[in-house]
């Protein structure tokens, strides 16, 4: 993006390497002003922005993406048709990912072979990075371009941090507790949404049978707690929509500006712990709009947090505060996968015990020829294998969407149980994200690259954590074809932490428990990058905790400051 003029010791070279058909926008003189800007509309943002609206103040939220959901970032998955056929969601998944890093060859092969062109850099299209080693790369790490973010098509999983996952030395567990349960009121949770559906106790009671006769690690097969609302048999899933409120989005306090690209924060000529604006690209106008506000906070998720960040600092000499921390620290979760086909004696006595004997009688009488017998509206199953220290890993045993895993129509979806198994990798100062002086991502924006790699004692655990795994899959059913136990591609988790990481100094972290960054007054951070430990679980919960305790902070000095 060319709104500013490069650094001086960047060649010629460096901006021809920009996209051809990127212009430079337009300038805005005059600024927009509000008490808070936002950027980012995920879950994380829209806690914010929660918070912030009701407390009397204007705040002003931009987004890169579009509005694809209606109302904009509700949930997608909520649409009729994805109720029925849970499959078809796997695309829309796949569709809204954007992939972060992804290496590139020196060639490119146009129609006929006689023409292929070496390139010394390699292609620099749609992301594609040339300086990424494919070795230390997240290849499946992503990120969604729209209003909701990735909380228009999460699973809505929801559990808290447990044992060492936990920084009590940071925030008390009795003071994160209290956080714990305003979350939860925030996006609907529910511990047991489908207690006493076939699925959800057939599948419950496998696990607890198989667990108990394995005896050697501690296990609790449990619901999966959800950010959901059951009706039967409709799912309303929370999206980010649902967390701002109605009421809240259309407060006349509030503004939305989807498709407005934050580029880069400017701190204040007399004060550089103050930003002073945030300059914003309309990427349909292709216009530079400056906002004004008492108060930053970039919930932009954890890779594009802290790319904004560092553009700011390294195209303009006004910044001074130095962040050595950004982008290291980086962890993330280990993810083992496989489908079964639940065993043919499980279905048998699920679907003959009278607990269930009127709803199967009831479906057998409308589908005589169908051979299952199990309801059409019966509920997925959604068990959870709790993380414990001694088992340093966390289950979700269910069946959802996620950008991989659709099965063949075939076969028939209410026999089908998903094992995801998350491991927790332990936080290195190796492990990073940087981002390049040289190349763009397709926004304009330095290109991130990855340095990541997996531990001796992280590999170990995290192949017992497949054979666990594999073993509980056993005991239920049998694998589908290419779905047997395997290892996920690095960053198909999507629960990335570490990289604008909490703690009480510049050296090992980005922000204070408050979440405002180290040397700044009046910038704050909302992502999962500030979780600083390492965790199995899955992150999103957590986040909204801690934006929660920095909202109801920023409140507190805005007051302090007759605001």
């Amino acid at each position: 993006c060319r709104l500013f003029n490069m650094d001086n010791n960047q060649s010629d070279e460096n901006n021809e390497s920009k996209q051809e058909d990127e212009e430079e926008p337009e300038q805005a003189n005059r600024p927009i002003r509000r008490d808070v800007v936002i950027v980012g509309s995920g879950p994380v943002g829209c806690t914010y922005a929660r918070i912030l609206v009701e407390a009397g103040y204007h705040v002003i939220m931009v987004e890169a993406g579009a509005k694809e959901s209606d109302p904009p970032g509700s949930h997608l998955k909520n649409a009729f048709r994805y109720q029925r056929d849970i499959n078809s969601f796997t695309s829309i998944i796949k569709g809204h990912l954007q992939t972060l890093s992804v290496p590139t060859g020196g060639n490119i092969y146009p129609d006929t072979i006689d023409q292929t062109v070496e390139l010394e850099n390699g292609t620099m299209h749609l992301n594609q990075n040339p300086d990424q080693e494919p070795k230390v790369n997240l290849s499946a790490a992503a990120a969604t371009y729209c209003v909701g973010g990735m909380g228009t098509h999460w699973t809505c999983s929801v559990p808290r941090l447990r044992g060492k996952e936990r920084f009590p030395h940071l925030i008390p567990d009795e003071e994160m507790d209290q956080l714990y349960d305003e979350a939860e009121r925030y996006v609907y949770h529910t511990a047991d949404p489908y207690e006493g559906t076939m699925l959800q106790s057939t599948v419950q009671e496998a696990l607890i049978k198989h667990y108990n006769k394995l005896g050697s690690l501690p296990a609790d097969p449990k619901a999966l707690p959800l950010a959901v609302r059951y009706k039967k048999p409709y799912n309303f899933w929370t999206g980010p929509y649902d967390i701002l409120l109605e009421k809240n989005y259309k407060d006349r306090k509030f503004e939305l500006k989807d498709q407005h690209l934050a580029t880069l924060l400017s701190p204040s000529d007399e004060n550089p712990a103050v930003i002073d604006e945030l300059i914003v690209k309309d990427l349909r106008r292709n216009e530079r709009i400056r906002i004004k506000a008492k108060v930053y906070i970039i919930c932009g998720g954890a890779i594009l947090t802290p790319q904004l960040l560092y553009n700011s600092k390294q195209r303009q000499d006004t910044w001074e505060i130095e962040m050595p921390a950004l982008g290291k620290y980086l962890c993330e979760q280990t993810l083992a996968f496989c489908q079964i086909a639940l065993k043919k004696d499980i279905v048998d006595k699920m679907v003959q015990d009278e607990r269930w004997s009127k709803e199967v009688k009831s479906h057998t009488m409308k589908y005589p020829d169908d051979p299952i017998k199990i309801p059409f509206n019966t509920p997925f199953p959604q068990c959870w294998i709790p993380y414990d220290d001694e088992r340093p890993w966390h289950c979700q045993v269910h069946r959802d969407a996620f950008s991989y895993g659709r099965t063949s129509l075939a076969v028939d979806n209410r026999l089908v149980v998903d094992f995801r198994y998350f491991g927790r990798s332990k936080p290195d100062e190796k492990n990073r994200v940087m981002f390049s002086d040289k190349y763009k991502d397709m926004y304009g924006m330095p290109q991130p690259k990855f340095e990541v790699t997996t531990s001796k004692e992280d590999s170990a655990t995290n192949h017992d954590m497949l054979i666990d795994m594999t073993k509980a899959a056993l005991s239920l059913g049998g694998f589908l074809p290419d779905s047997g136990p395997q290892f996920m591609a690095p960053g198909t988790a999507l629960h990335i932490t570490g990289t604008v990481r909490m703690g009480t100094n510049t050296d090992d972290s980005v922000v204070d428990t408050n979440l405002c960054v180290h040397g700044f007054s009046n910038l704050y951070i909302g992502s999962n990058g500030v979780i600083p430990t390492a965790i199995a679980a899955n992150p999103t919960l957590t986040s909204i905790a801690l934006a929660i305790k920095s909202a109801n902070h920023i409140i507190k000095k805005l007051k302090e400051n007759g605001d």
